[in-house]
């Protein structure tokens, strides 16, 4: 590239041009309505998001025309209205009047360069929410490990049939399997991940796979398979944790670990993405015109949700909590891995998900439920590792 032009996807402007008219406001003006104005167009009216456009400037290796601090003192005095969007009226101000002039004939082309790749998403999808659920490419995760579960216990159904066992709608499980959480065999670490593979009884996989397609499937198909598989699995493990710790003399079964980490991250996607769930929503021109979506962004809609969620949760945990404390199981229900999903699900949540339209506030509290979860779950591989309380290693 010659040294008088800065080139980009979208247009070629020639530095020698801006540095003979610096004086002349006006034209800069001109100049910047003309390559500039298109260009913020594209992200919406608002403008583009400052925190997206400093990594994208960062990103350039832009150290050597302006230091990280300097950059980013540059682009917050320029938010005159303090939105964390840079306007396009906003930054014609920083270039004309709040930059230093050698200043900015750098930043011109730093800024047109980034512009034209930062990745913002078009306004229409960080208003509503809707708008970000695609089945192209179709949900993979959440159908995957549901077959599979599905596949597993039907294999032990006729496995324990030929046994002489028998498994009803609430009663029959492998007790020998390799893949149930067993205390006294925690040290095949593989059972803390593994025994979401076996239920307790045709009702227990039943409500486990319906509740994980209904939950599962609606959070694919907005925040992608391997956002839903990282809280998914996670949730499973550090339910497993969870109940190590509260009942170390008891085995788990289930995936209700995983099932809760979904209703925790939706529980999450509402807190991060309470405005654009409910885009529209009493929009009564939408409600004339166009009935059946308007009803679908009822069911869509964050307190529908949280609905949802509270009708799932509350009386599952109730019974949970029941047959934990009245019924003599040798498996009892694992109340603390319905609650340690949960909380997986709602602090990875935060942090994992996709959060449609991302404020300052919100990124930090991803970072503080993130570390929470680590520390969390780091005292729970050192309460395993060194708790006295367990039953007798069976070694055999």
């Amino acid at each position: 590239m010659a040294a008088g032009t800065r080139s980009s996807a979208y247009s070629t402007i020639s530095v020698r041009t801006w540095s003979d008219v610096d004086d002349d406001l006006a034209v800069v003006k001109r100049d910047l309505q003309a390559h500039f104005k298109p260009l913020f167009e594209k992200h919406g009216p608002e403008g583009v998001l400052i925190r997206k456009l400093r990594q994208e400037l960062e990103s350039q290796r832009t150290a050597n025309l302006m230091s990280r601090q300097s950059l980013t003192n540059a682009l917050t005095k320029a938010d005159k209205d303090g939105d964390e969007y840079l306007s396009f009226q906003e930054f014609t101000a920083m270039i004309t009047a709040d930059l230093k002039e050698e200043r900015r004939l750098a930043f011109r082309g730093m800024l047109l360069s980034a512009l034209g790749h930062v990745g913002v998403l078009p306004k229409r999808k960080r208003d509503d929410f809707l708008a970000n659920y695609t089945i192209c490419p179709p949900p993979l995760f959440i159908p995957i490990i549901t077959l599979v579960q599905v596949i597993i216990f039907i294999a032990y159904v006729v496995d324990m049939d030929k046994r002489g066992l028998t498994v009803t709608a609430t009663d029959g499980y492998p007790t020998y399997s390799p893949l149930s959480y067993n205390p006294k065999r925690r040290y095949e670490v593989w059972r803390f991940f593994t025994y979401m593979f076996l239920h307790d009884g045709y009702l227990h996989i039943v409500f486990n796979v319906l509740t994980q397609l209904l939950f599962g499937f609606c959070l694919e198909i907005v925040h992608g398979w391997w956002r839903v598989a990282i809280v998914y699995l996670c949730g499973v493990t550090a339910g497993s944790f969870a109940h190590s710790v509260v009942d170390p003399w008891v085995g788990l079964i289930g995936a209700s670990g995983g099932v809760y980490a979904l209703l925790g991250a939706h529980l999450a996607a509402v807190v991060t993405n309470w405005k654009e769930m409910n885009y529209h929503l009493c929009n009564e021109e939408e409600f004339q015109s166009r009935r059946l979506f308007a009803a679908v962004r009822i069911f869509a809609s964050a307190p529908f949700r949280l609905a949802m969620i509270v009708l799932i949760v509350l009386p599952d945990t109730g019974l949970a909590i029941f047959r934990r404390v009245a019924l003599n199981e040798n498996l009892r229900v694992g109340v603390s891995a319905h609650v340690g999903g949960f909380l997986t699900g709602l602090f990875l949540g935060i942090p994992v998900l996709r959060n449609i339209n991302e404020h300052a506030w919100e990124t930090n509290l991803g970072w503080v439920t993130l570390v929470v979860f680590l520390v969390v779950c780091a005292f729970a591989v050192f309460f395993n590792a060194f708790h006295t309380g367990y039953p007798p290693t069976d070694w055999s």
